[in-house]
């Protein structure tokens, strides 16, 4: 999501048939738009339709508030975590960290400003129903598997959890072009293909929108996971489980000078 209310991102993909029987996906970019016209074009496509936005949910439910019994489970620090949603946490540990998401009472700062337009796209996209495991209160986490798209169409996601999910490592900043290329070759290596010129022509918002409609492929096929707390909100990543940390490859040697 943007900032800009006009500038929001849409990327769908599609199956098709590749060489040698292989299963290619079909990535469609769209022009940016204000929410209301990416839920027309969005709730177009049919009820079928699954959707990922790069947007918090809903608010944080102060589940990890001090004294909140999920913090024993999850075994945090006293004075960590204590503003974070469930979600939010489980992927901070794992060095995935994501923006504050303010409490339900809490008015949101200027630079939230996107925020609020994800909130507006999850209202927007009611019909596809949002997506909420339906799982014993003590997890906080799990495959997708078959029957997912039961507990809804429509979820949340984050396009760096999903690139550094994919590599198994955090890549380079994104606007570098070593961490641009990782990230283009993470998507190619799972079969997405852009038949107008290749993701290179691509711009960064628009790999960012590529990776959310990958974490939606990978809920549609379950094949992916979920982190967070149903009633607060789940985060979707297309691989079945996350690693215990995602850390940055070694820099490049270099010799000393003379």
């Amino acid at each position: 999501m943007s900032a800009r209310p006009g500038n929001q991102q849409l990327c769908t993909l599609h199956e098709r048939r590749g060489a040698e029987g292989t299963t290619e996906l079909v990535a469609t970019f769209y022009e940016p738009g204000d929410v209301d016209a990416i839920a027309r074009t969005v709730l177009g496509f049919g009820g079928e339709a699954v959707c990922a936005i790069d947007a918090p949910s809903g608010r944080r439910l102060d589940l990890l508030a001090p004294g909140q019994p999920l913090r024993d489970q999850l075994g945090l620090p006293e004075g960590r975590y204590e503003r974070m949603r469930v979600c939010d946490a489980l992927l901070f540990r794992r060095r995935l960290p994501l923006y504050p998401v303010p409490a339900a009472q809490q008015g949101l700062a200027a630079w939230e400003g996107w925020m609020a337009q994800g909130f507006a796209l999850f209202e927007a996209l009611d019909a596809l129903v949002l997506h909420r495991p339906q799982v014993p209160a003590d997890v906080l986490g799990a495959p997708h598997g078959d029957g997912a798209l039961a507990f809804g169409r429509l979820a949340e996601t984050y396009p760096d959890a999903v690139f550094c999910s994919l590599l198994g490592h955090r890549p380079s900043a994104k606007r570098t072009p070593w961490g641009l290329q990782q990230r283009i070759a993470a998507l190619r290596l799972r079969g997405v293909v852009d038949d107008d010129g290749g993701l290179w022509h691509r711009t960064l918002d628009e790999l960012d929108a590529c990776a959310a409609a990958y974490a939606a492929y990978a809920l549609a096929a379950g094949t992916g996971s979920w982190v967070g707390d149903p009633r607060e909100g789940v985060l979707l990543l297309p691989v079945p489980e996350l690693a215990e940390r995602y850390e940055p490859l070694p820099p490049p040697a270099r010799l000393p000078l003379a």
